[in-house]
């Protein structure tokens, strides 16, 4: 099983009348209900790194690192299990049943021992019948499935859509409402994660991902029926791998078209808005990639590493890490630092929940020939978060307004480098930044 490995499909668009809207209208009444996500969650995840090859020694020792290191101090909390724990073969009974050999004491007992650190349990699983890992998919038994989760003490649940969907059941928003309403009836608070898919658009940055199906909501969803279906809603041209940019086969997983960190850059800026997400449901850019170290493929620099960081704080998008944390703070404790940065990590979890504005850009809207971006976060307390991300192959200067981050003109701003965690000078006008190759500098400006 090769789970998210894939080539990337073509589909024939056809012309069709729907009613999408109305056919939605009874479930957005019976909308998502669990209290959880008002900041993104944060967390790890085994896929990027391990695969489906994952045991429950592994998943325990994972949790360990998360208090020893310091990781749950910083506010990760969630350990999730991705694909590869269970067995294709359901009981008799019609169960979900984990592997035996990777799992000899079963899920629950594994829960109970991860919220003995203080920690959160998550796994897997796909909304239709089948999936890209070793499970069976959750079609046809999504009350099912729920209770089991719920039985088992799991506290965040990502489903994949890799499966078939039974047409019966009605469109994907639908069958995505039916598990999130199966979730709600088990009265045991999950996070609901999901990766719904739809068609690229001809046009943009998603110009070479055309006609593919890629991992987004599709773009007629409506803010309501983004934050009344689930907490997080992933988003990505391709999957995510340990590369700034690569147009390489073995380098983006086979899947025939560009990867890397940038594509999920662009991804999130075209297939969603800032606006749809807020407490409660997220725009989900994909696991970290930071301190993997090209485990797989490629690899990035430190740089590129914390300028990943930055980026996916400032969206704000979930921090899931995926990398191996058992020896990160033996053999790369300069790469746990930046996973650890509380003053980044502080824009991410802004109780305000603003989503970043891209109010500046420079080059060809194409992922390899734009160069330059600058988004801005509205925080609690009047404070704007300013990325500036230079994705140019040389040293850039950066050159901002005070009106264009959002202040008014006669606003005086001190602004603070939450990287050097320094204040690096006042402005009333405009700012000039230097940022370094494939470099960010997330700076936070607060009116004197």
């Amino acid at each position: 099983y090769q789970r998210r490995v894939r080539g990337v499909m073509k589909i024939e668009i056809t012309t069709a009348i729907t009613l999408f809207c109305f056919c939605n209208l009874f479930y957005l009444y019976n909308g998502l209900n669990n209290g959880l996500g008002l900041t993104p969650p944060m967390g790890w995840s085994s896929w990027n790194y391990f695969f489906l090859d994952v045991n429950e020694t592994l998943i325990k020792e994972i949790a360990d690192a998360f208090v020893t290191t310091g990781l749950k101090e910083a506010g990760y909390e969630y350990i999730n299990i991705d694909a590869g724990y269970l067995l294709h073969e359901r009981t008799a009974e019609g169960n979900l049943q984990a592997n035996p050999t990777k799992f000899p004491n079963g899920i629950a007992a594994l829960a109970d021992y991860i919220h003995s650190k203080g920690l959160k349990l998550g796994v897997y699983t796909d909304l239709g019948v089948g999936s890209c890992g070793e499970g069976p998919g959750s079609g046809g038994h999504y009350e099912q499935d729920a209770k089991t989760f719920a039985q088992w003490g799991v506290d965040y649940l990502k489903v994949d859509l890799c499966g078939a969907l039974d047409p019966k059941l009605g469109n994907e928003w639908q069958h995505w409402a039916l598990l999130r309403d199966a979730l709600n009836a088990t009265g045991r608070p999950i996070y609901y994660s999901i990766c719904p898919k739809t068609v690229a658009p001809h046009n943009g940055t998603a110009t070479p991902y055309a006609g593919s199906l890629v991992y987004s909501p599709p773009q007629n969803w409506t803010k309501e029926e983004h934050v009344t279906l689930s907490n997080s809603w992933l988003v990505e041209y391709v999957n995510i791998v340990d590369n700034w940019y690569s147009a390489t086969m073995a380098n983006c997983q086979n899947a025939g078209a560009p990867c890397g960190m940038i594509t999920n850059v662009d991804a999130v800026v075209q297939m969603t808005k800032p606006e749809y997400a807020g407490p409660g449901g997220w725009n989900d850019a994909d696991m970290l990639q930071v301190c993997n170290f090209g485990h797989h493929n490629g690899g990035m620099t430190m740089t590129e590493y914390q300028a990943t960081f930055s980026v996916w704080a400032i969206f704000p998008s979930p921090l899931i890490i995926s990398a191996d944390l058992r020896y990160i703070a033996k053999d790369h404790p300069d790469c746990l630092e930046i996973l650890k940065n509380s003053e980044v990590i502080a824009i991410n979890q802004d109780k305000l929940g603003e989503g970043a504005r891209l109010i500046f850009q420079s080059g060809v809207n194409e992922t390899t020939k734009i160069t330059q971006q600058i988004f801005a976060k509205k925080l609690s307390g009047g404070a704007v978060a300013v990325l500036f991300f230079n994705r140019d192959s040389v040293p850039s200067t950066f050159e901002i307004s005070l009106t264009e981050v959002g202040f008014s003109i006669s606003t005086t701003v001190t602004v603070r480098d939450l990287w050097t965690h320094e204040d690096i000078g006042t402005c009333n006008k405009t700012w000039y930044q230097k940022v370094p190759s494939h470099g960010a500098v997330l700076v936070k400006m607060t009116p004197n």
